[in-house]
């Protein structure tokens, strides 16, 4: 991508590339799938339900491609310090927002304090649990850390 278009941005260059591999993938489980329906002669839904293994997929050359990306990002990317610093400062922003939520549900919009109510009285904890995770789940990044800081200030 590099050698064929040197003039074109480093942000363009990323966002083609990654467009590029999606539409490598997508491209590959169509026409892997029409091989396998192909193959076990599928002519009705009945018969797709009666296949013991998945109709779609990925062919074996991409599968293995896929999956050597996968072992990479895994390695050089998600597991990197830096990442999992970022990572876990998200996981105690949500754990702050979702236990100060449930506990005082007045601290929720009107809309989603009458949801936790409702759930009270429908499902108990559980269900109380569930609207709180849902509306904290909703939130953008930046909204989620201005709502931290509010509720610990």
């Amino acid at each position: 991508m590099i050698k064929r278009y040197p003039d074109v941005s480093p942000r363009r260059q990323l966002y083609e590339t990654i467009r590029r591999m999606v539409d490598n993938l997508v491209s590959d489980v169509i026409t892997q799938a029409e091989r396998n329906i192909a193959a076990v002669r599928v002519d009705s839904i009945d018969a797709v339900r009666n296949q013991p293994g998945p109709l779609m997929s990925l062919s074996d050359p991409v599968l293995e491609e896929h999956q050597e990306l996968k072992r990479f990002l895994r390695a050089k990317l998600y597991n990197h310090p830096k990442v999992k610093e970022v990572m876990d400062e998200a996981r105690a922003t949500l754990r702050t927002l979702f236990e100060a939520y449930l506990k005082d549900p007045s601290r929720l919009p009107p809309e989603h304090q009458a949801l936790v109510a409702r759930a009270d009285t429908e499902g108990g904890e559980p269900a109380r649990a569930r609207v709180v995770a849902d509306y904290v789940a909703g939130m953008t990044d930046r909204f989620a850390y201005q709502e931290s800081e509010r509720i610990s200030s």
